[in-house]
């Protein structure tokens, strides 16, 4: 299932023209990741990942959520940006995020001072939302089971924003 067409009526992408591609970085996160990455997070990675047409780099896109009375920000990672913040948290963060860097792997942020990340934490395996400053599984929040189940299912939506 394509994530992107068949996103929560809550949820919209800012960017209309994802970046299809980028299958080389796709490969080189699912072999850099210290955990088993879901399925769907890997093809929606493939939609993502491409190279922009201006020549910039590719981030990834920015999604609005409605959450609550809230319109929040959402963004995901693009597998080359993913790619660079492992290597920030591993190395520049280092031993910070040691406890915790290599048990998960980070997909986004709100483009603020939460980070979104795959983990097999507190509540068994799946998407987890904490505080950039307080990374750990303690404090962190699950979200959904899978991206597929918040993005399009909108399950976790309200949980995913500390507001």
């Amino acid at each position: 299932m394509n994530i992107l067409e068949n996103l929560n009526g809550r949820i919209q992408i800012l960017d209309e023209k994802p970046n299809y591609g980028g299958e080389d970085a796709v490969k080189q996160v699912v072999e850099t990741s210290p955990i088993q990455l879901p399925e769907d997070y890997i093809e929606f990675l493939k939609l993502i990942s491409g190279q922009t047409s201006d020549g910039e780099e590719n981030l990834g896109p920015e999604f609005e959520v409605e959450a609550g009375d809230h319109t929040l920000s959402l963004w995901i990672f693009s597998a080359q940006h993913a790619l660079e913040k492992y290597r920030e948290y591993k190395i520049d963060s280092a031993p910070f995020y040691d406890d915790i860097i290599d048990q998960i792997w980070l997909i986004g942020n709100d483009l603020g001072d939460l980070l979104y990340f795959y983990g097999n934490g507190k509540d068994g395996f799946g998407l987890y939302v904490a505080e950039d400053g307080s990374l750990c599984f303690e404090d962190a929040d699950k979200i959904a089971d899978t991206l597929t189940d918040f993005l399009v299912k909108g399950v976790g939506i309200d949980t995913a924003f500390w507001n």
